[in-house]
């Protein structure tokens, strides 16, 4: 009877913060694309170097491994490679956003209260914005350059995303989480983000796993962004789409995502504490 009481107990605070969520959604819009355009307001080309960072680094690597070293690499190796970079960026902006938002906010936390996980949302929300300004970017290349064909797939996107932003909330409030008590976590995860870029299918052609080491082929595809870099790649460049990414991708949005967002949500009341 008591684990029924408080189960129910559980639900209805769980509801009460979503509502309190909805209320302050204006809020939270508000300040994700504020942050985004103070971000680059000192720049000439503003906004757009959030689309401009993933493509000159793709440049980079398109040159060193499409042109210098080419190897073993996919016929569409452009749209291939940019479309692991924006993806794969959108992730590491989330991240690093979530990981900053606490601590950037210090002064709003301690005079106002409000659902401390609007902070994250409103990283997400300002990651999100340049990801689909790129999105648009990488299928005007893939057309243009006839390197993809844009087919029914595409409906798919929109779902796609949804688990994708579901991933990079749980991630952006697990790192939000942990900035607090331990401000070194914003110095390494630039260094966690570069050895996940490379064990990504991002430089590398899938056909890769083929001599690769058994426990090797077995550690990259349980690497969340392998089934997430796939599916967007069938819904925008027509690939066949695969069950396992489905799969995959789906339980590493439903994981990470609530066990990040109850961590958060658990911790959030002590987090003035140590600002």
């Amino acid at each position: 009877m008591a684990t029924a009481s408080h189960r129910q107990s559980v639900i209805s605070r769980a509801l009460d913060y979503l509502r309190d969520l909805a209320r302050r959604r204006e809020f939270a819009l508000a300040l994700g694309t504020g942050n985004l355009k103070a971000r680059n307001a000192n720049t000439g080309l503003g906004i757009l170097w959030w689309v401009l960072n993933p493509l000159l680094l793709g440049a980079v690597y398109y040159l060193v491994f499409g042109v210098i070293f080419p190897g073993r690499r996919p016929d569409n190796f452009l749209v291939y490679l940019l479309s692991g970079m924006f993806v794969f960026h959108f992730t590491s902006q989330s991240m690093t956003g979530g990981a900053n938002s606490i601590i950037s906010n210090a002064k709003l936390l301690a005079n106002l209260r409000f659902p401390r996980l609007i902070l994250p949302i409103s990283a997400l929300i300002e990651a999100a914005s340049g990801f689909l300004v790129s999105l648009g970017l990488l299928v005007s290349i893939a057309v243009i350059t006839g390197q993809a064909s844009i087919t029914h797939r595409i409906l798919y996107l929109p779902v796609v995303i949804g688990v994708h932003l579901l991933f990079n909330l749980g991630l952006g409030a697990m790192t939000a989480r942990l900035a607090v008590p331990f401000r070194d976590i914003n110095n390494l995860i630039p260094y966690i983000n570069r050895i996940w870029l490379y064990l990504s299918p991002i430089i590398w052609p899938l056909s890769f796993l083929d001599d690769a080491e058994p426990w090797v082929r077995t550690a990259i595809r349980l690497n969340p962004m392998y089934d997430f870099i796939g599916l967007y790649r069938s819904a925008l460049l027509g690939s066949p789409i695969i069950a396992d990414h489905v799969i995959g991708a789906v339980a590493a949005a439903l994981v990470v995502g609530f066990l990040g967002i109850g961590l958060f949500v658990k911790y959030e009341g002590h987090m003035v504490r140590y600002l």
